[in-house]
């Protein structure tokens, strides 16, 4: 009879699923399963901390629209379980998979032990033991139909060591082999609700879309715009939906929040809003007035029953995957006949174009040097196929809010959990993701010192990220409202550290860049390096549109 261990069980699964890369960091409880895997046709990416391998996870399984695969022992699995949290705000499709002590000496204070799956079980979609060697493809095959069903998100599985090496006879295992199982396919929205949404939508006069990252997951960029295009109505995106549509497009109004996108603020007099895998949360008010008319109709569309009608009533609430749904929507939008709302769009248009030009009129070469110096400057080296991540307060919310996207799943940005320091293993993910495009981040001095030091991952990777620290010496948003509302900072001053010269010593390309006028000529440089850069900015202590609007909600000033 013919054996084979948990680690090449675990292998055919993986592969069974797509997966061609894992993240992690190495250690005592998986180092059979990473022995087992260097022969195997995987890519095997190692990092420096495990929030950092899990992050970078997180960005490459949204790109691809696929399951990423982090791999970590036990006090790694502790250093992961914040990124867990963040991917359950990103809806990252996260496959986090840690060892462990010998099953056997469970609960008697085995090496390193404490209760992994209880852990990861608050912050994920599912969290498991593995019961034994031979159901390792049956959770395996849990783990991704869990993390990639709904919104999706990331789960855990715990794999003792001793699984990992046992042998288990094939027939024991056929019962569990992965041609037995698959994901399952896209879930359709009620036909009747489709024509009720369509109903709606038709008999609307100032309509709005909001797409989120839900959409992002599933949606179909072209299905996307054939919708848009059919009804006529203005789109604004956020997150992992980002750009399904081309900024450039005539109904795309860019980025869905109001802070970094006055354009939004015209949502006040709209009818009827499609909400399509956007949450009614905080970033929007709830649902509630303002922003929104207080008898405005919303259209909700979410792979989440749970999100239907939470916040606010919905005039109709789809429950289904939104790659099918927005397919259903326009097929049924193609059979009417649509008013071009000119007057509502061209009002829109008109208050998008004004925010971008006011924008990028701070960015005057003058010293010290403002953010949108450094957006306007970037804006030059970046096409539509950049991946381009942006981590940080202050610094950071002028590029977010000023460089334009045309491509979908090329921007990243922190999530609705505000967790810093993400951005550099994000756009480290984004590269092994896309190999052959450039990969551009922008950080702030306080966000890069969480996962500074996986600038070294990218050397011993070759993986050539460019970096542009807008370095101001402090922790931007939060000194600023401290400013407003308190009247001084605490905790919040850093000092101008000299992050060119740490690049420098981990391997990569280091510059520093103190005076406007130098700073075009450093980003050829940057960009020309054939490996990782990063470019040490200083700039201005000035403050964003995010950080004033969070003093006017604490003073309830309207500036």
């Amino acid at each position: 009879m013919t054996k084979t261990t948990g680690s090449e069980l675990l292998i055919r699964a993986l592969r069974a699923e797509g997966v061609d890369t894992v993240f992690g960091v190495a250690g005592d409880h998986i180092l059979h399963m990473l022995d087992t895997m260097f022969d195997a046709p995987l890519r095997m990416v190692d990092f420096r901390h495990e929030s950092g391998a899990a992050h970078a996870a997180d960005s490459y399984s949204r790109i691809l629209k696929k399951g990423g695969v982090m791999l970590s022992t036990t006090p790694g699995h502790a250093n992961a379980l914040p990124a867990l949290a963040n991917a359950m705000h990103s809806e990252a499709p996260l496959i986090n998979i840690a060892g462990s002590a010998e099953s056997a000496n469970m609960g008697r204070g085995a090496m390193q032990e404490f209760d992994q799956v209880g852990a990861a079980s608050a912050i994920t979609k599912g969290a498991w033991d593995v019961p034994s060697p031979a159901r390792i493809p049956e959770y395996v095959a849990l783990a991704f139909r869990t993390a990639l069903s709904g919104r999706q998100g990331p789960v855990h599985l715990t794999i003792p060591h001793d699984f990992q090496m046992a042998e288990v006879d094939d027939a024991e295992v056929a019962r569990y082999a992965p041609n037995e199982y698959g994901t399952p396919l896209q879930v359709l929205g009620d036909p009747v609700q489709i024509e009720r949404a369509i109903d709606i939508l038709n008999s609307a006069q100032r309509p709005v879309i909001f797409a989120g990252s839900s959409a992002g997951a599933t949606a179909i960029p072209y299905e996307v715009q054939r919708l848009v295009e059919t009804m006529r109505i203005p789109f604004f995106s956020e997150d992992s939906a980002r750009a399904l549509i081309p900024d450039s497009h005539e109904y795309s109004m860019g980025l869905g929040y109001q802070p970094l996108n006055l354009t939004v603020r015209n949502v006040g007099d709209a009818d009827v809003v499609l909400m399509l895998g956007k949450k009614l949360d905080y970033t929007n008010g709830f649902g509630g007035n303002p922003p929104f008319a207080s008898d405005v109709k919303f259209v909700i569309v979410d792979p989440s029953p749970a999100q239907i009608g939470r916040a606010r009533t919905a005039a109709v609430g789809i429950v289904g995957d939104l790659g099918p749904v927005i397919t259903q929507l326009a097929d049924v939008a193609e059979k009417r006949n649509w008013t071009e709302h000119t007057e509502w769009v061209s009002r829109l248009r008109s208050a998008y174009d004004d925010w971008h030009a006011g924008l990028a009129g701070l960015g005057r070469e003058e010293d010290p040097m403002h953010p949108m110096h450094v957006s306007n400057t970037l804006q030059k080296f970046v096409d539509d196929d950049t991946h381009v991540t942006f981590d940080g307060g202050d610094y950071c919310h002028f590029l977010r809010a000023s460089v334009k996207r045309d491509r979908p799943y090329r921007f990243h940005n922190v999530s609705s959990f505000g967790m810093i320091g993400v951005g550099l293993p994000y756009a480290l993910g984004a590269q092994i993701a896309l190999p052959d495009s450039k990969v551009v981040l922008a950080n702030g001095d306080g966000s890069l010192g969480f996962n500074g030091m996986e600038i070294d991952t990218m050397v011993r990777h070759n993986l050539p990220v460019k970096m542009f620290i807008g370095n101001n010496s402090i922790w931007g948003i939060d000194w600023q409202i401290q400013k407003g509302l308190y009247g001084r900072p605490v905790w919040t001053d850093l000092l101008p550290t000299r992050y060119d010269v740490m690049a420098q010593g981990l391997g990569a390309f280091g510059e520093h860049v103190t005076k406007a006028e130098q700073l075009e000529g450093a980003m050829k440089r940057a960009f020309d390096y054939d490996g990782p850069a990063l470019l040490n900015i200083d700039i201005e202590q000035v403050i964003s549109p995010v950080a004033e609007a969070a003093i006017s909600r604490k003073t309830g000033s309207h500036g």
